[in-house]
């Protein structure tokens, strides 16, 4: 058995339920498919009888919840080995929502670059040497609550040709003028730049809130230096704006 899981956390909340469910389980199932070569130790067996079908994992995750308690809000971790084993761990949440409004997280550019070819930057595992080590750079520990506005929340990650990627825990957006109309509007990076294509990131786009584009270095100080803002999203925390230092 691989030590590597597939991974994906998500929302429950007693008035809305579970957020994004079928996104989620689209991307687990997608990734079980193209990752089954590298790590399962009987691909074609996992590929034909052991990826969970969308409607086994929402049973799973229902009944995790109901477990632990419909009218508490709650952070489950699916996670799904290379031998089809799904496990689901349940934590309840309390709201960050008003700390992710103020306009006070802080957020840092990485100090390197980092291989935009790396496949755990593509798949939700729980590899995540990668962002720990971008973390570890910024000098933060293990994700938090934001703390204060003097601490940074999360490191911006960027690839070889410059080009911004995500945080280590969200996608990113920058509000950009566009040249044609002159309107500002919200650009993400494209998946080309080297990033997990978030189940928010995936929400946005296809409401037509953001859209894709490349986001260099220099558009990001840009647009500090204009003024413009600087949000970022996960299906846990949703959207909350950023100040880079």
């Amino acid at each position: 058995m691989t030590e590597v899981h597939l991974l994906e956390t998500l929302l429950y909340d007693p008035t809305d339920g579970l957020f994004l469910l079928d996104y989620h389980c689209d991307r687990m199932i997608e990734s079980a498919k193209e990752l089954a070569p590298y790590f399962s130790n009987d691909p074609e067996t996992f590929l034909r009888d052991l990826i969970p079908t969308r409607s086994e994992l929402t049973n799973k995750l229902e009944l995790a919840v109901k477990n632990a308690g419909k009218d508490q809000r709650q952070r489950l971790r699916l996670l799904l080995d290379f031998d089809g084993a799904v496990t689901i761990q349940s934590s309840h949440l309390p709201s960050e929502t008003k700390a992710f409004q103020d306009g006070s997280i802080v957020v840092v550019l990485d100090t390197q670059a980092t291989p935009k070819d790396n496949v755990f930057l593509r798949h939700k595992t729980t590899e995540r040497e990668v962002y720990n080590e971008a973390r570890n750079r910024a000098g933060l520990g293990p994700v938090t609550a934001p703390v204060s506005p003097d601490t940074p929340f999360d490191v911006i990650l960027y690839n070889e040709d410059r080009e911004v990627m995500e945080t280590t825990i969200a996608n990113i957006a920058v509000e950009t003028e566009n040249e044609e109309t002159g309107e500002l509007e919200w650009i993400t990076p494209p998946a080309s730049s080297g990033l997990l294509r978030g189940t928010m990131r995936r929400k946005l786009l296809e409401s037509g809130e953001i859209r894709e584009g490349v986001v260099t270095l220099n558009d990001l100080k840009k647009a500090v230096m204009d003024n413009r803002r600087i949000k970022c999203f996960n299906s846990v925390r949703k959207e909350f704006f950023v100040n880079l230092k």
